[in-house]
């Protein structure tokens, strides 16, 4: 079993990053070709974007990073969906700030 060096949250958009660079090295077991399957089916942001995508988040909305990861796994279109998931954040937004987010995230979304 491989040793566990560190830890981070990552997004789906990550998760493909990395197994299709491990994948290139021939590293991957089928558990790993299943989530990459996964992944690729189910990545909606653009991969280059995401970095950016959570910086605004969790920096300029002040959003907690498990939160910030849910909203770009899941890319909302609409401000109730956006809603739905911020559910567990203590602070109120206000529409216009629920708009902003949504607009931003358009920027990121995968086509």
């Amino acid at each position: 079993m491989p040793e566990v060096l560190s830890e981070r949250m990552v997004t789906i958009a990550e998760v493909k990053k990395i197994l299709e660079d491990s994948m290139k090295r021939g590293e991957l077991n089928s558990i790993q070709l299943i989530t990459l399957e996964y992944a690729r089916s189910f990545t909606k942001i653009k991969e280059d974007k995401v970095e950016e995508a959570r910086k605004f988040l969790i920096e300029e909305k002040g959003l907690p990073e498990e939160v910030a990861i849910q909203i770009l796994n899941i890319m909302p279109k609409s401000i109730e969906e956006l809603r739905t998931i911020l559910t567990t954040v203590q602070k109120t937004f206000t529409t216009e700030e629920l708009s902003e987010i949504v607009n931003e995230l358009d920027k990121y979304r995968k086509e």
